[in-house]
């Protein structure tokens, strides 16, 4: 898939929280998302089949940060930034804006997944994240709904029938702000006819009644059964809002001295901080002001796509690039930070999947608590 621009549409959404061996039985009132600017999704893509030449579409396995950029009674403004590689390996660097308008969201029967930079900012009729309330409704009340999807909007259409493949919602792991926790989801499958040709698709959408998500899909290969072999899968791996996080690192530090960050975003396959990591940088900074006796460690690790020498050395650049940016834009003296690379020594999910990896790229803060437990 391509220049894709992810648009997220969700108001409140209710998660169950897990902990790192299991999910954690909590007895008050779960977490919430709000929808407002800054709620950021990151959406991890695998398409490994070649694109035409000349297309200049993202391929291989790549992440899009989307980022809600405005809410309004008349739709949603979202902002989304891909770092990939094309067809011909040579790099992509885009950001791409888009405005889903709240009619759409409650009844288009049209959902197109990416955005080309070709693609208008705003197109009438379609959703983008998530299908409309209206085909999640047929979903509920017949299990069945007709729908109709584009990778682009100058691309051909798919249209079929989406069925339930599950009675009720099963549970989808996402990380929330750094931790794990699982969202109900509906699982639906389909063979959907574009031109002269049926492809499969799966897709697991989000369970709520203002504002569905498509959390996952995949599509196989024309005239392919269900089950398949997908040949392209995109799904929503971390979901990062905000709050008071310096609060929640502080908390985290305290009590187990060590803490992914949430919100921390790279160019792809760089050492090169995103603009949308400056709420994260400036939690920790706050932090450290109110813990002024605390040295940190910045620790970043990575997948395990690449050589064991090359991953090694990202992810050294990448916590080192965290420290100079705390000192170069927040004035934290540098003698309070020290940083270091795993590689992919340290993994916490397996690689084999795209949310996985996902998972195993990320930034950790260390605090040193030795005799002080």
């Amino acid at each position: 898939m391509s220049r894709y621009r992810k648009p997220l549409l969700s108001a409140i959404l209710v998660f169950s929280v897990i902990s790192e061996v299991g999910i954690v039985h909590a007895q008050t009132e779960p977490p919430m998302i709000p929808l407002s600017p800054g709620l950021t999704f990151v959406l991890a893509v695998h398409a490994p089949k070649p694109a035409a030449a000349g297309s200049h579409i993202a391929q291989g396995d790549y992440e899009m940060v989307v980022t809600i950029a405005g809410v309004s009674p008349s739709g949603i403004d979202e902002s989304t930034s891909i770092e990939a590689v094309d067809e011909s390996r040579q790099p992509i660097q885009v950001t791409i804006r888009r405005r889903v308008l709240a009619a759409d969201l409650a009844n288009a029967r049209l959902q197109i997944l990416g955005f080309h930079t070709d693609d208008p900012s705003e197109i009438p009729g379609a959703t983008s994240l998530g299908p409309s309330v209206a085909i999640i409704r047929d979903l509920r009340t017949n299990s069945r709904a007709t729908y109709s999807v584009r990778n682009f909007k100058h691309l051909s259409t798919s249209t079929g029938m989406l069925t339930l493949a599950a009675s009720q919602p099963v549970p989808f792991p996402v990380l929330l702000n750094g931790r794990r926790v699982e969202l109900p989801a509906l699982r639906v499958t389909g063979q959907l006819k574009y031109n002269d040709k049926v492809r499969p698709w799966e897709q697991y959408l989000l369970d709520h009644p203002q504002h569905p998500i498509t959390l996952r899909f995949a599509h196989g290969a024309v005239d392919e059964g269900i089950p398949f072999n997908p040949e392209t899968i995109r799904e929503v791996v971390r979901i990062d809002f905000p709050v008071q996080n310096e609060r929640q690192l502080e908390e985290a530090l305290n009590k187990e001295c060590r803490v992914e960050v949430p919100g921390i975003y790279f160019d792809f396959d760089r050492a090169t901080l995103n603009p949308q990591s400056t709420p994260a940088l400036t939690a920790i900074a706050a932090l450290l002001r109110r813990q002024p006796q605390w040295r940190l460690s910045i620790e970043g690790h990575t997948d395990n796509i690449g050589s064991d020498s090359y991953n090694q050395d990202l992810s050294t650049r990448r916590a080192a690039a965290v420290k100079q940016a705390l000192v170069r834009d927040f004035a934290v003296v540098p003698g309070r930070l020290g940083s270091a690379g795993f590689g992919e020594r340290r993994p916490v999910e397996p690689n084999e999947t795209i949310a996985g990896r996902a998972r195993n790229r990320r930034v950790e803060l260390v605090r040193d608590c030795t005799g002080n437990r």
